[in-house]
């Protein structure tokens, strides 16, 4: 079966140069009208008239990819109508956190964040009309992994993942589908940070026939589903989840008692395959840990004497319970939150217990602000624990820019600019300890939350370059993705989930990660909910590798789809890191074409 676009039209972001102009040649050579778009007009105009030339069909259009109704309209002016999105424009702003700007910061999250979601929301109109779309948002290995001196760059790509998820659920219905994929090419923006050597053996064209394999109307369902691809190696990855650990919910499910059974947690032995974010067994977990006996406690005791602790969104609900377990174990506590009456009740019950606190009132994103009160008040800070957080829960058609904006600044930016704030400090006295909080929603999706999980899913690309880039300075930075009866999850849970699922059954567990005890899980994501935490990380699946010295084609791919996409054959692996995600990439630099598997 001969893939065809005939008829279909495809607009392709940044498709000047690079991975988009290599998409877009192919897509026209296989019958697509092509919007070329790309903020260099000369470039645009460039790689349309190469398309026109060869007896194929392409406008360009020059508008920034963050105008979204303008790149969607050319393809509605020249030929009709959308059928196909590829969410491909991107910038590097690379450098070491500690000195990043946040004109850095908000540069990449525009180009490669806002601008996805302004292009999809331009063209979901149409395809739920129609009844068919497909979007492919480009994600990086830095994203999924973390990578030295692109903090905002890994949290824009990871947060690509979250949001491909969700508008795959709140697409199926109108037959839209959306992939994400992790490519390695080479390009201009690559062409900065790695050796020509190596980017002679990654070219565009053995990342682009996968793109159109599962672009087409007859192509394998890859909706939801995200993908490494370069060199002409393919594999899908999932999340997996260790067999975790329960504890009893009571008061001896202390940061000590996660110590005690720390290995548990993040044992993968007997690991699950969630498929959304509410795939626990809730009543199961219960009523076993209702039946334990109190939790064995570490000797000596998790304490935090002299140590500082900041604690964003702590007027209420989970921060309030974490702030409360620090002061209780001997911490100087900072509380947080835009709620006055909130924050300073919350100091009060901790001053009244005999312990140390004090209020700061303002935004998250005020991080230097926060920063300086605890320095002021207490000498310094040891323990960052970003938690503010609010909903703007609405689907994705009828999402507004404003709700987009809000979410995404309140949760991945505001969370960058306390880690900015810390980060010297932390680095000077080469101890610190970041938490930050993801979200199920943002690992697996959810209808309804675009943004937030978009948002959520950012945080942990960001939290694994925080990690790497720390780790020198014997500063730990680890996600949790935790599910708490709180204000904001009130207003979607049921009662008896809200009782159940206390915030007093997920703080021990941030504890036990932001204390000195912990001096080696770093760059982790662990799920928490009532009484169970469990470490979550990337399974890859073994894979295809094709022959790196000639382009396959979309048909090869269809043909290799169970290969691509098999987790049971032995073959799978679990990357950590950019450079054992690239190894099995690099190792197809010598495939000519012998058509064998990708081997460990």
């Amino acid at each position: 079966m001969s893939l065809s676009f005939k008829g279909q039209t495809v607009v392709i972001t940044g498709a000047g140069g690079g991975l988009g102009r290599t998409y877009s040649l192919l897509f026209a050579s296989r019958g697509a009208n092509v919007v070329v778009n790309d903020f260099n007009p000369e470039a645009a105009q460039k790689v349309v008239d190469q398309i026109v030339k060869a007896g194929g069909k392409a406008v360009a259009n020059s508008s920034s990819a963050t105008d979204g109704e303008a790149v969607i309209k050319s393809a509605l002016d020249a030929f009709g109508g959308v059928t196909v999105l590829i969410n491909n424009a991107g910038i590097l702003r690379d450098k070491g956190f500690k000195n990043m700007s946040d004109k850095e910061w908000d540069q990449i999250m525009e180009v490669h964040l806002k601008a996805a979601f302004a292009c999809t929301k331009a063209a979901w109109p149409h395809f739920r009309k129609q009844k068919f779309g497909r979007v492919l948002n480009t994600a990086s290995a830095a994203g999924l992994y973390g990578n030295f001196g692109q903090a905002n760059y890994s949290a824009a790509k990871m947060a690509l993942v979250g949001f491909t998820k969700t508008i795959a659920i709140e697409g199926a219905k109108y037959g839209i589908k959306s992939t994400v994929i992790a490519p390695i090419a080479a390009s201009p923006m690559t062409e900065t940070i790695m050796p020509p050597e190596m980017l002679a053996n990654l070219q565009p064209d053995l990342v682009a026939p996968f793109v159109l394999a599962v672009c087409h109307p007859d192509g394998p369902d890859a909706s939801g589903k995200a993908f490494e691809v370069g060199a002409g190696f393919v594999a899908e990855i999932r999340w997996e989840r260790s067999g975790g650990a329960i504890f009893k919910t009571d008061s001896s499910f202390t940061p000590s008692a996660v110590k005690e059974k720390w290995s548990a947690v993040t044992d993968f032995s007997k690991p699950s395959y969630a498929k959304n974010y509410h795939d626990y067994d809730f009543k199961g977990i219960l009523a076993t840990a209702t039946k334990l006996p109190s939790n064995p406690q570490s000797s000596p005791e998790v304490r935090f004497d002299g140590k500082t602790v900041i604690v964003t969104g702590a007027g209420a609900g989970l921060g309030r319970t974490y702030a409360l377990m620090y002061a209780k174990l001997g911490a100087n506590v900072v509380i947080n939150d835009v709620n006055e009456k909130g924050a300073n009740s919350v100091v009060d019950e901790i001053v009244k217990a005999g312990g140390k606190a004090t209020a700061v009132v303002c935004s998250a994103e005020e991080g230097e602000t926060i920063v300086k009160a605890a320095v002021e008040k207490f000498g310094g800070v040891h323990v960052l624990i970003a938690n503010a957080g609010i909903l703007r829960d609405k689907s994705f058609q009828s999402m507004t820019e404003q709700d987009w904006d809000l979410v995404v600044q309140i949760h991945l930016r505001a969370t960058y600019k306390c880690a900015k704030a810390v980060w010297p400090i932390f680095q000077q006295q080469k101890y610190g300890r970041i938490l930050t909080t993801a979200s199920p929603v943002g690992i697996y999706g959810n209808f309804g939350q675009a943004n937030y999980s978009t948002a959520k899913a950012g945080l942990i690309g960001f939290t694994r370059t925080l990690a790497i880039e720390g780790k020198k300075y014997n500063i730990l930075a680890n996600a949790i993705a935790p599910m708490a009866g709180t204000a904001m999850t009130a207003t979607v849970w049921t009662q008896e989930m809200l009782n159940n699922m206390k915030p007093d059954f997920v703080a021990p567990i941030v504890g036990y990660l932001t204390s000195e005890d912990n001096s080696e899980t770093s760059g982790s994501l662990f799920e928490v909910a009532g009484g169970f935490a469990a470490q979550t990380r990337w399974q890859r699946s073994g894979g295809y590798s094709f022959p790196s010295k000639k382009p396959y084609t979309p048909e090869d791919v269809v043909a290799k789809w169970k290969s691509i996409t098999s987790f049971d054959d032995g073959r799978a692996t679990h990357p950590l890191t950019t450079s054992e995600a690239l190894e099995q990439m690099v190792a197809n630099f010598g495939n000519n074409g012998d058509d064998v598997k990708a081997k460990l």
